[in-house]
């Protein structure tokens, strides 16, 4: 049940992200597919059981999806209209920058989960010959 908190802290985000999409569609929050991306692999990455390789990467790809849901529900819904970083105006391709937001969160969540796990102490065989 623990391994699901940080999931559940991903669509509390996306939740979040949507409402306030919704409420200002022509503003653009940039980081929110960031957060929800690479949320569940940080916060399993950082609790005191850790994760591994495969679990830092499920973690990450199924937060990248949990992103990816999100943008493209606000998109159906009309509600991304604001600028990107690079561009802005009604053909200001916002899908686009949050799929590379959300891909970058899952990246960074990954590398810091590893990093966290790579750092843990290593128990070691304590039988002796």
């Amino acid at each position: 049940m623990r391994r699901y908190v940080g999931l559940l802290w991903a669509v509390v985000a996306a939740v979040a992200w949507g409402v306030l999409a919704h409420r200002t569609p022509t503003s653009t929050f940039h980081f929110a597919p960031l957060v929800v991306a690479g949320v569940w692999v940080i916060y399993d990455g950082y609790s005191e059981a850790g994760v591994t390789q495969r679990q830092a990467v499920n973690e990450a790809v199924a937060g990248f999806v949990v992103a990816l849901v999100a943008t493209v529900t606000l998109e159906l819904l009309d509600d991304l209209s604001g600028p990107v970083f690079w561009q802005s105006g009604p053909d200001a391709p916002v899908v686009l920058e949050h799929l590379l937001f959300a891909a970058g969160g899952a990246i960074v969540g990954v590398a810091l989960a590893l990093r966290r796990a790579s750092r843990a102490p290593v128990l070691q065989n304590l039988d002796r010959k």
